[in-house]
């Protein structure tokens, strides 16, 4: 059973360096992630659990974070055997380089060259690199971590309840004249419970001599000595010894297993549990609550989620942060992150590689940055307190996870609003298709209606008549001009053909939209009043008169005959403001902020009478955001309405944007 820090592509060649509790390590893990950089290949670090150092060891941590610091992905494996487990996983991944230490003890040294006698002749492949590090056996974390766990107070005082008990069930047999093998048995009873009660074998063994000196003290003539007359009991002592060993190391097995289980169990029902409420989240807000939330309460830190856009940090949409509920974090991940902090988040976001404390990319944050990505998206960076120190590789096989899971479901969000917004695209393409073949028919019969009258009875009609048909069928000819060029700029900016901006004197192009509004819609006098400063703005010069085309139409649709419609711009900072203002009815508050919508059309009228699809103000709005600039409706007071919007302003002879350099 193997877990992983990082998913192995298949077919990747790597180079992997082992693992260990010593201080020796660090100096393997280095020379390692040099040569694996320097040919520029994958570098892989693996732990074997073989029950000797305990998985929260500080060395075992501090040499992990190296490792990961260095671009190592940390694998863990249980194994009771190391070159076994070594050979086993080399055999599953393309490995060319094999990295170990070589120090500690001449018994050590000893065991340490069979071994490394074992790899060569099974990985005949493999370039096996020893690296020796003599200093190394001068500390071992793993004899402080023995000492430790042999010196346990639990262990120590269940080893002399049972023994004492086992001591005083025997006197009480020896009274009642029972035979010694009675009293035998219940010291090997009680060095069985023993083995199976504490954590350490060594209690076993510890148990098995105390009776042999417990049974032959208080049992064995002569009494109150340690003498032994009978060679048979000799015998009985070497057996009791091997026996107490053996169910030692079978109980000390069985434990670990057991507790590895329950390890696996507890992280899977925690992976479940995070992910059914992944299931029940309908936004990405949503979904970094739940990962900051779930990350806070299994790891005991504070936790902040940074979401992303286009692989940097979001400024639009706040963090979540989740607080610690048990107890204060001296050093809690800040909501707004310090400049130190703000890099290592984009570092993180581009790299997709841990950043921040205990890392190589900016080491001196208070905080360490993990990337929340699938594939080449990324939408967010975990911020994990480190005010704490490092995690145990439980803890990182937890975050590891919780983070792939929301990962997930982040693309099964982004997914699902990407098919939703396919949908709506073509649900709407399909009502303007028929909209538009509902709306061209009235037109064009009336065009055809009207020249057909015209070719056969056009004798018939008087001049007033005939001057009516012809402006009917001129109406219908400009309204059919225009919906066309609306749908061809419609369909240029969803290919997202690239505008020409050109430098242009406002008032040149303002003039030109009057004087074509004024052929086609003479019944409305238009107004045009010119700042007295000779504006220059940057545009492309048939969109913008497109834009004002449709926002007269618009004034002239809504309001009387004879309504006098003013158009005028104006400087505001660096920008040109247009305005086309109208003395209709008005636009009511709740509707400002829906006509700007695709098909909108209001809702007094309807589409087929006013011969509207609701195109007209949609497609201002995306001319205008591809010029990168906005445009509003206001009142117009006493009453009436105001279309605005805005324009980059040029500096007087020059082609370059108005760059403001006051300060």
């Amino acid at each position: 059973m193997t877990q992983t820090d990082t998913v192995i592509k298949m077919g990747e060649i790597r180079v992997l360096v082992c693992l260990s509790g010593s201080p020796s390590s660090q100096k393997v893990i280095r020379t390692a992630a040099r040569f694996a950089m320097a040919n520029q290949r994958a570098l892989t670090a693996l732990y074997v659990d073989n029950g000797n150092v305990p998985r929260d060891d500080p060395m075992l941590r501090s040499n992990m974070e190296l490792a990961r610091s260095l671009g190592a992905s940390v694998e863990i494996t249980i194994h009771k055997h190391v070159p076994s487990a070594i050979i086993e996983y080399v055999q599953k991944v393309k490995v060319t380089d094999l990295f170990i230490g070589y120090s500690g003890s001449f018994r050590k040294k000893v065991f340490h060259r069979l071994d490394t006698y074992m790899l060569v002749r099974n990985l005949s492949t493999v370039d096996v690199h020893i690296i020796p590090d003599a200093a190394a056996s001068l500390a071992s974390s793993e004899i402080g971590q023995s000492r430790q766990q042999r010196l346990n107070r639990h262990d120590f005082m269940t080893l002399t309840i049972v023994m004492t008990t086992a001591t005083i069930l025997s006197v009480l047999f020896d009274r009642s004249r029972f035979s010694n093998s009675n009293i035998i048995t219940i010291y090997i009873l009680a060095v069985l419970i023993t083995s199976v009660m504490t954590a350490e074998r060594v209690y076993g063994i510890i148990a098995a001599v105390l009776y042999i000196l417990l049974f032959n003290f208080l049992f064995i003539d002569p009494r109150f000595s340690f003498l032994v007359y009978d060679p048979d009991y000799m015998v009985t002592y070497f057996v009791s010894i091997i026996a107490s060993i053996i169910t030692s190391n079978i109980s000390s097995k069985m434990k670990q297993t057991m507790l590895q289980a329950r390890t696996n169990a507890y992280q899977a029902q925690i992976l479940l549990n995070a992910s059914e409420q992944f299931k029940k989240a309908v936004s990405r807000e949503e979904i970094a609550r739940i990962t900051a939330s779930q990350l806070c309460q299994l790891l005991r830190r504070d936790i902040v989620f940074y979401p992303a856009k286009d692989e940097h940090l979001d400024e639009t949409m706040p963090p979540e942060a989740a607080s610690l509920l048990y107890g204060v974090v001296e050093t809690p991940p800040s909501k707004e992150p310090d400049p130190l902090s703000r890099d290592a988040i984009e570092e993180a976001l581009s790299g997709g590689h841990r950043t921040g404390w205990g890392t190589m990319y900016y080491p001196d944050a208070y905080d360490q940055f993990i990337c929340v990505r699938t594939g080449n998206d990324a939408y967010g960076v975990i911020a994990v307190a480190a005010a704490k120190g490092s995690l145990t590789p439980f803890e990182e096989n937890i975050l590891l996870s919780i983070i792939g899971e929301c990962a997930l479901t982040f693309e099964s969000e982004k997914n699902r609003k990407e098919r939703e917004d396919a949908q709506i695209i073509a649900e709407n393409e399909r009502f303007l298709l028929r909209s538009i073949s509902h709306d061209l028919r009235t037109p064009l019969t009336s065009i055809i209606g009207n020249s057909a009258n015209l070719i056969e009875h056009a004798d018939a009609f008087t001049l007033d008549e005939r001057t009516s048909i012809y402006s009917d069928i001129y109406e219908d000819s400009i309204w059919l001009i225009e919906l066309v060029e609306n749908l061809l700029t419609i369909t240029r900016l969803e290919e997202c053909v690239a505008l020409q901006p050109m430098a242009e004197v406002v008032a040149d192009v303002l003039t030109t939209a009057v004087n074509t509004a004024k052929r086609h819609k003479s019944d409305h006098p238009i107004v045009l009043e010119c700042d007295s400063e000779c504006l220059v703005a940057l545009m492309d010069v048939p969109l913008i008169l497109q834009v004002l085309n449709n926002l007269i139409a618009n004034a002239v649709k809504h309001t009387p005959p004879q309504t006098m419609i003013t158009i005028r711009d104006w400087r505001e900072g660096n920008h040109v403001m247009v305005c086309v203002a109208d003395k209709g009815p008005g636009i009511p508050d709740e509707e400002k902020s829906k006509i700007f919508d695709l098909f909108y059309t209001g809702k007094e009228e309807k589409a087929d009478n006013s011969r509207s699809l609701g195109l007209g103000l949609n497609l201002c709005k995306s001319i205008l955001e591809a010029h990168g600039q906005t445009i509003r409706a206001e009142d117009n007071h006493p009453h009436g309405s105001v279309f605005i919007f805005s324009l980059p302003l040029v500096e007087e002879n020059s082609h370059e944007p108005f760059s403001d350099t006051s300060h």
